[in-house]
């Protein structure tokens, strides 16, 4: 187990404490022109304590939640109805995810991208790329700043994930630059939404 991996095993009530004392609608405003409406497949890998997977599910999508920590995602599970589904998966295969045949018309990453290795992220992009229905959303949140623990953190950039993007037949529909919504000074956040182009559009 990765030093980051172990970190979110071993702190799990803490982190779930500090992702539930925000809301979704503060976390997630920069992209609330996409916000999913009922009936929309969601995909929310990095799930977490289930916050953002509650929120879609009241709002009637179907959700997927994918959370590699088995203590968060007991969280999680307590902290959402029983229509969201949970996986024990991670990126970059997302190989359970796979095994459901399913394509999202929204998949989210909040908080995740970081932690992947930069050699693994073209196979993430392409497994995200096969889950995405014609036109769907790839959301996208970039932690900028480093960690005061023991989390592995990698560099990440928009121009990185366009050039990612370009690849698989997706590309930036919007970008956005955000503050820290625990208002830590030493982290900001980018949020990039990723549009999947129809069969038709080539």
């Amino acid at each position: 187990m990765s030093s980051t991996a172990s970190f979110y095993e071993k702190n799990a009530i803490k982190l779930a404490k500090q992702y539930d004392s925000l809301k979704f609608e503060s976390v997630h405003k920069s992209w609330s022109a996409y916000w999913p409406n009922s009936g929309v497949k969601v995909l929310d890998v990095g799930a977490g304590s289930g916050r953002d997977a509650r929120w879609f599910s009241e709002r009637g999508c179907s959700v997927v939640a994918i959370e590699p920590s088995q203590y968060l995602r007991e969280i999680g599970k307590q902290n959402c109805s029983d229509k969201v589904v949970w996986l024990a998966d991670s990126l970059p295969s997302l190989e359970q995810a796979i095994c459901l045949v399913e394509q999202y018309d929204v998949v989210l990453l909040s908080a995740v991208w970081m932690h992947l290795p930069v050699n693994q992220r073209d196979m993430a992009i392409r497994v995200l790329s096969n889950l995405l229905s014609d036109n769907g959303l790839l959301v996208i949140t970039l932690r900028h700043g480093i960690f005061k623990d023991s989390r592995e953190t990698f560099g990440v950039s928009v121009s990185e994930l366009e050039r990612l993007c370009r690849d698989v037949g997706l590309f930036v529909l919007y970008d956005t630059d955000d503050e820290d919504a625990l208002q830590r000074e030493e982290v900001s956040w980018q949020t990039v939404v990723i549009k999947k182009s129809s069969a038709m559009e080539g």
